[in-house]
């Protein structure tokens, strides 16, 4: 009878001493779970941040080698004036965001890699800049082959110690997310023990178990949904990056144009010359085989290439009113095999291969004719890369119908009956008659400039 009295009070000790075990437990694992989701999100928000830092550095790191590349072809003091003056900006920019980088290390093996980083751009720029001096006291050869051999090896060299830093930031991304999954897991299990204690505890401790169970859903969920966000942000960033790249690969190519007093619409039109030939050649089935989605975006990609050569064609002979010389012509046919040649140099280490290719094939053979009488090689027929024989339609028609040093514009009328004309002789005659079939299309895209 006695022990039966004692039965409600020892019950109601048992009651208060899971209580304040379950009270104490999940007060704990709140404090706990608040500061492991705090700094899970601090680190994966720093981390993300350090990986676009570094995607910008390498990003800027491959210009600022592509405007040394540049200064070591101009063919004036201006030009190369301009580009040490561009390059010595990005170079503090990139310098800056090291040092901003550089003070917030906070571990030894991530100061270790930053430190690789750190000293070989240094390093680089140091180079960049004798291959400036070389370049400017007349030793373009030995400034060329500095940028293609020892500024690449340090482009190259800096590439992969940011990718170092970057596996390492992954890596430190990957441990803080399981560490916050261990983290969900002792809470869930801690979550069980609660339950099981609150149900002969009061009720109060249930809905207070009901509660941090919720919590930890939704920080779960919040944690989920912010990081889905930063991933997507670092996704456009690339996709901007890229974009970037593409109109500074515009930008490029109208500077050059604007050299021969072309105001530089030319690289647009013929761009849009290229994209509708080269649809109407795959409604028309012409070379499907190669005409794939991704050749054809590419070859739309490298248009603007195609005249890249002309930088290393004088002012005089470009800018003449009148016409060439035969050796004024000799010397301008240059630019075709210049134009391959500082497409593969320039770009050859940061574009991929097929574009390269298609870019220098381009730029090599946009000027051979179906018969042979062409140049720089003489190729006829289909010897000659599909992607030239498209880009020799779009050039020549738009050098018809637009008014130059050495010309007036012909009519759109006329210029069109030579195209289809010279299907044959000048231009692939399916690409002929193709492009004449599209002449509505093209005359709008003409009216727009």
């Amino acid at each position: 009878m006695k022990l039966i009295k004692r039965i409600p009070f020892q019950m109601f000790i048992l009651d208060l001493a899971a209580g304040i075990v379950c009270i104490a437990g999940m007060l704990i694992m709140r404090y706990n779970l608040n500061e492991i989701a705090d700094s899970y999100e601090q680190k994966i928000e720093m981390s993300i941040s350090d990986r676009l830092d570094m995607s910008n550095i390498c990003r800027q790191m491959n210009r600022h080698h592509m405007i040394v590349s540049w200064h070591t072809l101009a063919d004036s003091d201006e030009a190369r004036e301009m580009y040490e003056e561009e390059a010595a900006q990005l170079q503090e920019t990139i310098m800056n965001q090291l040092d901003d980088m550089k003070a917030a290390v906070s571990t030894d093996d991530k100061e270790r890699l930053f430190h690789a980083v750190y000293s070989n751009t240094i390093s680089y720029f140091s180079n960049a800049e004798n291959v400036f001096l070389m370049s400017s006291g007349g030793s373009s050869a030995t400034a060329t082959y500095y940028v293609n051999s020892y500024l690449a090896e340090f482009i190259d060299q800096i590439t992969d110690d940011i990718d170092l830093v970057d596996e390492y930031l992954a890596g430190e991304m990957h441990a803080a997310e399981k560490k916050m999954e261990r983290s969900i897991r002792i809470a869930e299990v801690s979550e069980a023990i609660c339950i099981a204690c609150i149900c002969v505890v009061l009720a109060v401790c249930m809905a207070m178990c009901i509660g941090i169970t919720s919590k930890l859903e939704k920080y779960k969920n919040q944690l989920e949904e912010e990081n889905e966000r930063k991933t997507q942000a670092l996704i456009e960033h690339n996709e901007r990056m890229l974009l970037l790249q593409e109109n500074t690969i515009i930008g490029m190519a109208n500077l050059i144009e604007n050299r021969d007093n072309d105001t530089g619409e030319h690289v647009k039109r013929t761009s849009r010359y290229v994209e509708l030939l080269t649809r109407a050649a795959r409604r028309a089935g012409y070379c499907t085989e190669l005409l794939t989605d991704d050749y054809a975006e590419l070859l739309v990609k490298a248009a603007p290439m195609h005249d890249i050569g002309k930088i290393a064609v004088s002012d005089a002979i470009l800018q003449k009113p009148g016409r060439l010389t035969s050796e004024e012509f000799t010397a301008m046919k240059e630019h075709t095999t210049a134009g391959g040649r500082i497409i593969a140099e320039v770009m050859g280490g940061i574009e991929e291969k097929e574009y390269i290719d298609i870019a220098v094939q381009i730029a090599e053979g946009h000027h051979e004719k179906w018969d042979g009488s062409g140049y720089p090689k003489g190729i006829k027929g289909k010897d000659i890369p599909l992607c030239a024989r498209i880009m020799a339609v779009a050039d020549v028609f738009d050098a018809l119908v637009s008014k130059r040093c050495y010309k007036e514009a012909m009519p759109v009328e006329k210029a069109f009956s030579i195209i289809e004309e010279s299907g044959g002789s000048h231009f692939d005659p399916n690409l002929s008659l193709l492009f004449c079939s599209i002449k509505g299309e093209v005359t709008e895209v003409l009216s727009k400039f």
